[in-house]
């Protein structure tokens, strides 16, 4: 490839990535709603609540159930804990999502330039300023709880716009190293309300079925990946060629 070709190639693959590296996961460009991120969340009594007992990441895990649960929303924020959760008996977290659904969709407040969503430290935030009718009680930060490989794909395809169906059980769970003592016990309690606010009102989802109703900013997100695919592949080239293509005389 001629060395202009590939030098206009380089900044035309930049600025896609640059571009799409925003656009990708824009909130305020999701317009179609879903009949479904509509409802509100839907909680139901268990004919059965036996414990959920399973190890892993060399923890014990016992779970009980409090509500079968179903949630049908838009993803204001994913915040992945895969590569960075400082605590081994997270690894059955690996993620939390801040959904949204109903009147904030129905009257496309999410979209409102004065409405941020935030999230860190398994919190989940929205601020606002000006006379913005969000409704908080339509938001809710959810701690997935996954023991199944093929949902942790499904929930790896998610991201921020997308409309999603989470299926499950709300559960109180305890967790201790195995084999250790009932003192060295950690546990996470489920809210069971969506109107509660504050330190212990995320939602501890037992997750057995994930559906992604409708992705968002699909074009975006593919030219996100072929341009950060290209660049890499361009500069393993050069690379390629400095240490091992003989250089020609001028």
């Amino acid at each position: 490839m001629p060395q202009a070709v590939s030098k206009y190639l380089f900044l035309a693959l930049l600025l896609i990535f640059c571009v799409t590296f925003f656009t990708r996961n824009n909130l305020r460009s999701v317009n179609e709603i879903t009949p479904e991120a509509l409802k509100p969340p839907e909680q139901t009594p268990l004919s059965e609540r036996n414990n959920i007992h399973f190890e892993k990441s060399g923890y014990e895990y016992n779970l009980t159930p409090l509500y079968a649960y179903e949630i049908n929303a838009l993803v204001a924020g994913k915040m992945d804990y895969s590569f960075f959760s400082i605590y081994k008996h997270e690894s059955v977290f690996p993620a939390d999502l801040c959904l949204t659904w109903g009147s904030n969709l129905q009257n496309k407040v999410y979209k409102n330039r004065n409405v941020h969503f935030s999230q860190d430290g398994r919190w989940c935030w929205v601020n606002w300023s000006g006379n913005v009718n969000f409704n908080l009680q339509e938001l809710s930060n959810n701690h997935l709880l996954i023991n199944q490989r093929d949902l942790l794909g499904k929930l790896k395809s998610i991201a921020r716009g997308d409309q999603v169906k989470i299926k499950g059980k709300l559960v109180n769970v305890k967790a201790k190293p195995s084999g250790s003592t009932e003192s060295s016990e950690i546990t996470w309690n489920s809210s069971t309300s969506r109107e509660d606010s504050g330190a212990g009102a995320c939602e501890v989802i037992y997750v057995e079925q994930i559906d992604i109703l409708k992705k968002a900013n699909v074009i975006s997100r593919i030219l996100f990946k072929l341009s950060f695919y290209g660049l890499l592949l361009m500069v393993l080239l050069s690379i390629f060629k400095f240490f091992f293509m003989p250089i020609e005389p001028r």
